[in-house]
C-alpha cells in the first residue's frame, strides 16, 4: 500500500508470557493487513497498543505501570489513541475503565482479530470503551496473519488456549476460558509456513499442553502431533514447553526419545515437593509420583534437558514442606528451575484459604531456593566447558555473536556468547570455554 494510503502508525508494548507475545503478533498481522503502519518506536507511533498480562500480581503491576508510561502521552495529545488489549482488561474490563479514562478502548483474549476495527470506532468517536467477552479467549489458526517479533528465525506457536484444571491457585482458566485445541492439520500447516520464511526453531506453547487433542474427533494423543510435526523439512528444533506432570505417557518419551526434529527437553511445572502443599494445590499428585516421573523422563531420553517451575510461600506450607521441597529440588538436580512466589488471586480457591505465610518469610524461601538451584545449575554448567555444543546464532555484536543451544529456551534460560563470525538464524559448531555468572557460556565458533 502505498505512504499515502497508510493508515495509523501502531506501536506495541506486549507484557507477559510468549504466549502473549504470540498474540501480540496476530494483531500486528491483522493490523498490517488492514493497512496500518507498524512503528517500532513509541515516538513514532499515532496509536500505541499495551498487551498486558494478569497472571499474578507483580504481572499486574508491571502492566499497570507500563499502561500510565504511555497515559501522559495520550493525555498531551501526541498519540492519537491508546488502547490495552490481553489479560488485564479481560479480567478486570469494567474497573480499568473507570480508573484509566485515557485509554480509549479494553480489549479481552476474545477480541484480538477485531483491534483493527475497534482503532476505527476509536478514530470515529463510536468506540464503546470495552471489548471484553467472559470466558472467551480467541485461539488463532494457519490462516491469521502474523508478524514476527525477533530476528524471524525462532517463532512461538500456539497449540491450544484455555484451562480446564482446578489449581488452586491458578487464575488463567477464569482469564483464558476452557481448553480449546487446534488441529494437527492446522500446526503442521503453520510450521511449514514458518519454516518456508527460514524459521529454524519452533516453540509450542499452551497453558495445558498435554491434554492437546483431548477436545478433537478421535481424542489425539500429544505424541501423536510432535511425530506429525517431527516431519516438518526445513525446522532444526523444535521444543515443547508446559507439560502437566500427570500426564506425560509412555508413548510421549517414546516420541521425545526418537525424534529427529522435537528436543529432547522437557518442561514439566512441579510447583511444589510436599505431598500436604501439592494437596491443597490441587495437583492430583504425590511427591513421590513426582520423583517417579523425573526417573522416567532421565531414564527415557537421552540427553534430556528437565525444566520445572516452584511456588513458596504457599498458605499453609510449614517449615517441613519448604525442606522437602529443597531436599526434592537437591536430589533432581534440574537442569533448569524458575521459582515464584505465591500471590492471592481473585477467583482462586487458594485466596480463601487460611494460614498465610508471611511475605517476608516466602521471600526468604525464594532465595533459599534460587541459591541451591544456582550451585547445581553453576555445576551443570561448568561441565560443559570444554566440549563442543550446536548454537543457534541470534545476532551478531562487536565481539562475535549470541545465541542459544538446545538446552535453552528463549528468554528464560541463558544464552551463549561466542568469538567468531556467523549470520542470525544459522546453526553452527561451537567450543564451549567458560561460563559467565553460572547461567550464561562462554564459546568459541568452531
Amino acid at each position: 500500500m502505498p505512504p499515502s494510503e497508510q493508515k495509523a502508525r501502531v506501536h506495541f508494548h506486549s507484557l507477559g508470557c510468549p504466549k502473549n507475545q504470540l498474540d501480540t503478533e496476530v494483531m500486528l498481522g491483522a493490523l498490517a493487513l488492514d493497512g496500518y503502519a507498524i512503528a517500532e518506536e513509541l515516538e513514532d507511533a499515532d496509536v500505541a497498543i499495551v498487551n498486558t498480562c494478569s497472571f499474578i500480581e507483580s504481572a499486574r503491576e508491571e502492566s499497570i505501570q507500563a499502561i500510565l508510561d504511555v497515559a501522559d502521552l495520550r493525555d498531551s495529545g501526541r498519540l492519537r489513541a491508546l488502547v490495552v488489549t490481553g489479560c488485564l482488561p479481560q479480567r478486570y474490563g469494567d474497573e480499568l475503565a473507570r480508573e484509566l479514562p485515557e485509554v480509549d478502548a479494553f480489549v479481552g483474549t476474545g477480541r484480538y482479530p477485531e483491534v483493527p476495527g475497534i482503532l476505527e470506532d476509536v478514530f470515529a468517536g463510536r468506540s464503546r470503551g470495552i471489548y471484553v467477552d467472559a470466558g472467551r479467549t480467541h485461539l488463532y489458526d494457519h490462516t491469521s496473519p502474523r508478524i514476527l517479533i525477533g530476528g524471524g528465525h525462532s517463532a512461538y506457536v500456539k497449540t491450544s488456549e484455555g484451562c480446564d484444571r482446578v489449581c488452586t491457585f491458578c487464575a488463567i482458566p477464569g482469564i483464558r476460558g476452557r481448553f480449546q485445541s487446534r488441529t494437527l492439520e492446522s500446526l503442521v500447516a503453520e510450521c511449514r509456513d514458518l519454516a518456508r520464511a527460514g524459521v529454524k526453531e519452533v516453540n509450542l506453547v499452551a497453558q495445558d499442553q498435554t491434554s492437546w487433542g483431548k477436545d478433537l474427533p478421535g481424542r489425539p494423543r500429544l505424541h501423536s502431533l510432535l511425530r506429525g510435526l517431527d516431519d516438518v523439512d526445513g525446522l532444526a528444533w523444535i521444543r515443547l514447553l508446559y507439560l502437566y506432570p500427570t500426564a506425560v505417557s509412555d508413548e510421549l518419551i517414546e516420541t521425545l526419545a526418537a525424534a529427529r526434529r522435537v528436543l529432547p527437553y522437557v518442561d514439566v511445572p512441579l510447583q511444589h515437593a510436599s505431598d500436604g502443599v501439592l494437596k491443597a494445590m490441587r495437583r492430583g499428585v504425590t511427591a513421590e509420583r513426582q520423583w517417579r516421573l523425573v526417573e522416567r523422563l532421565r531414564a527415557g531420553i537421552p540427553d534430556l534437558t528437565l525444566r520445572t517451575t516452584f511456588i513458596v510461600g504457599f498458605p499453609g506450607e510449614t517449615d517441613a514442606d519448604f525442606e522437602a521441597l529443597l531436599d526434592f529440588a537437591r536430589a533432581a538436580r534440574f537442569d533448569r528451575v524458575g521459582v515464584f512466589r505465591y500471590s492471592d488471586e481473585e477467583g482462586t480457591a487458594a485466596q480463601t484459604l487460611g494460614r498465610k505465610v508471611p511475605r517476608e518469610l516466602a521471600r526468604e524461601r525464594h532465595r533459599t531456593l534460587l541459591e541451591v538451584q544456582r550451585q547445581i545449575m553453576a555445576e551443570k554448567q561448568e561441565a560443559l566447558v570444554g566440549s563442543e555444543v550446536e548454537l543457534l546464532v541470534e545476532h551478531r555484536h562487536m565481539h562475535g555473536v549470541a545465541g542459544r543451544t538446545a538446552s535453552q529456551a528463549p528468554e528464560i534460560d541463558g544464552g551463549v556468547f561466542a568469538k567468531g563470525s556467523a549470520e542470525p538464524g544459522e546453526l553452527v559448531r561451537a567450543r564451549v570455554l567458560a561460563v559467565r555468572d553460572g547461567v550464561d557460556l562462554e564459546a568459541e565458533v568452531v
